[in-house]
């Protein structure tokens, strides 16, 4: 189901946003476009609805999918712990394009966990995406919607077929601001470790820890 700029009106996100919605809780899958690229969101806790992105990007199951959660409550609730190093990172720079390691509670598909049982979440900017994950309980899956190995994309004609032909519902909201991902850390007391360089500088990071005494 391919819906397009066309079919926008005043309530757009209350309507069409809907038939996205629908597929995620019924475990489909979606392309919608995230603060940088298009993106394959899927319900996480739900290992089958899961499993289809990994196919559709021929995605190796040993890399976890990231997460996009709607807002900090939402995560918060779905961790075992936020320690104060992690809640000052979460205050500073979400909503934004950090992703961070947290050590998940019981119930999320074991193809989002990595082996330590941790998922990697961000609550991004303003994004038809953010707006999907607050319509399906909180929690999308937003691994761009691309073949592994290739560049991310920016609009909907450059995904491949591949995964158009795949996917229940693409969203064709038109072009992604594009730019660098998400920032990707894991932070274990006060110490921080980037895992990808990315939209935050690990600079302005290890700045808001140091101011904090934490660094």
């Amino acid at each position: 189901m391919l819906i397009t700029r066309s079919e926008r009106t005043p309530n757009y996100v209350g309507s069409r946003m809907e038939k996205a919605a629908e597929a995620i809780l019924s475990g489909g899958t979606v392309v919608i476009g995230t603060e940088t690229f298009y993106a394959l969101a899927a319900n996480p806790f739900i290992d089958k609805a899961v499993e289809r992105v990994f196919y559709a990007k021929r995605r190796a199951f040993s890399k976890p999918l990231p997460l996009i959660a709607a807002n900090q409550e939402f995560v918060t609730s779905k961790i075992t712990n936020v320690s104060q190093s992690v809640g000052i990172l979460m205050k500073t720079f979400w909503p934004g394009s950090l992703t961070i390691l947290l050590e998940a509670r019981n119930g999320f598909s074991k193809y989002v966990l990595d082996d330590s049982g941790h998922i990697g979440v961000r609550v991004p900017p303003e994004c038809l995406a953010r707006c999907l994950s607050s319509l399906t309980g909180g929690w999308i899956t937003a691994t761009s919607a691309n073949l592994t190995g290739f560049s991310p994309p920016r609009n909907v004609s450059e995904i491949p077929d591949e995964i158009i032909q795949v996917v229940d519902v693409v969203v064709d909201s038109g072009p992604c601001p594009g730019g660098l991902p998400s920032t990707v850390i894991a932070v274990s007391g006060s110490r921080l470790k980037i895992l990808r360089a990315g939209a935050i500088p690990e600079g302005d990071i290890v700045k808001i820890l140091s101011d904090e005494g934490l660094g």
